[in-house]
C-alpha cells in the first residue's frame, strides 16, 4: 500500500551576496596594499633631489603612497 505525505516541502534560499562581498572587499584590500607597497618602495628608492623634482620630499612618501592606494577602484 503507498502512503502520500500531506507534510509540505519547505524551500530554504541561502543568502550568500554576504560572502561575495567579502571576498570582494578582501579583493580591494590586497589591490589597495600591494598599490601602497609599489608606490612606497619606488618612491624611498629616489633621491631627495629626484623627490624635490616632481615637488616631494621623503616626509610626504606615505602620504602620496596612501593616495595612490584609495585610488584602485
Amino acid at each position: 500500500m503507498a502512503y502520500a505525505s500531506a507534510t509540505p516541502r519547505v524551500e530554504i534560499t541561502v543568502n550568500t551576496s554576504w560572502f561575495s562581498n567579502l571576498i570582494e572587499s578582501f579583493k580591494l584590500r590586497v589591490e589597495r596594499a600591494r598599490a601602497y607597497r609599489q608606490t612606497y618602495d619606488e618612491l624611498s628608492m629616489m633621491s631627495e633631489r629626484e623627490l624635490a623634482d616632481i615637488n616631494l620630499s621623503g616626509l610626504s612618501i606615505r602620504d602620496v603612497a596612501h593616495e595612490a592606494a584609495l585610488r584602485v577602484h
